[in-house]
């Protein structure tokens, strides 16, 4: 089985809705990596990628990077193979006077894509949710929950929003990296823009953080990580979520299923995109004593 992930249907990813979400035996298993270090194309340095979308117009993939920028890319995946991950072109995010943001200190972390063909993307420091078409030029501002607008209530400056999604039932989903003011530890609140906010009843390690999200397939994929406290190492996981159930219940419900990467600890995953076919595709967030790496997990879901 070939797949070029540079033309694909998109109808789930641009527009999912919360039809119930056919039983599945819930088997997460990686089937192959990728390492793409650092690099440059037009001045900008390639990577610490927070965000991963599917392209709106089905070419290819849309990394968005801490650095203030959007990364197209073109990926190659031949059978079992993640055979090549390519940086075609980079588009830096700018205001409405053509200035760049990130001169402004605009730090952008989540991404959705909408049903107009927008991206939506989150500033973490200020809860600003900006929407931008794909060459990265601002169109408008939009609104997370009503529970994530106030920064005031995070647990610290850099524990603000940190995974977002979008599907016809709920709007808006987001969940911030640490549980807000109030909350213990392990009481992560998935917060919808219409469905109400949903409690996440964690059946996995404590001491989960947030890193990402994305809804497809009739599910919520929420992208986890640990922190070892003595090896220092940085462990994802992967909790499947479904959101009928969630919506009901006015809770979520799932196991967070560990995602082992051989010979690699180190990366920090933050960015997660459905390809299709029961496959999610994972990209870290690493800058290691000044350079960037990249590392890009093929996942699947069995």
């Amino acid at each position: 089985m070939n797949h070029i992930f540079q033309t694909l249907g998109l109808a789930i990813v641009l527009v999912p809705s919360l039809h119930a979400a056919p039983a599945w035996s819930q088997t997460v298993r990686l089937v192959d990596h990728l390492i793409l270090g650092e690099s440059k194309i037009d001045g900008e340095k390639i990577g610490e990628f927070s965000a991963l979308v599917v392209a709106p117009d089905g070419n290819g993939l849309i990394a968005i990077s801490d650095r203030g920028y959007l990364a197209r890319l073109s990926v190659t995946i031949a059978g079992e193979d993640l055979e090549a991950v390519e940086v075609l072109s980079v588009h830096v995010l700018t205001g409405l006077d053509g200035r760049a943001l990130r001169d402004d200190d605009v730090s952008p972390e989540a991404a959705a894509v909408l049903p107009d063909g927008s991206l939506a993307i989150v500033d973490e420091t200020t809860a600003r949710l900006m929407v931008f078409d794909t060459r990265g030029k601002w169109l408008r501002d939009d609104l997370l929950p009503e529970a994530l607008r106030d920064t005031r209530l995070q647990a610290s400056e850099k524990d603000g929003v940190e995974a977002l999604a979008w599907t016809e039932a709920t709007g808006f989903l987001a969940m911030t990296e640490e549980p807000q003011q109030g909350f213990a530890r392990h009481e992560h609140i998935l917060r919808t823009a219409l469905a109400g906010d949903w409690a996440v009843v964690d059946e996995g390690p404590d001491a989960l953080g947030i890193k990402g999200m994305e809804a497809a397939d009739g599910r919520i994929y929420v992208l986890e990580r640990m922190r070892d406290d003595i090896t220092d190492a940085l462990r994802p996981f992967l909790r499947i979520l479904d959101p009928v159930m969630c919506q009901s219940a006015q809770a979520c419900a799932g196991t967070a299923y560990p995602v082992v990467v051989p010979d690699i600890d180190d990366a920090d995953f933050e960015g997660i995109a459905a390809l299709g076919d029961g496959l999610l595709l994972l990209v870290s967030d690493d800058n290691i004593d000044g350079d960037l790496r990249s590392v890009f997990a093929l996942i699947a879901i069995e």
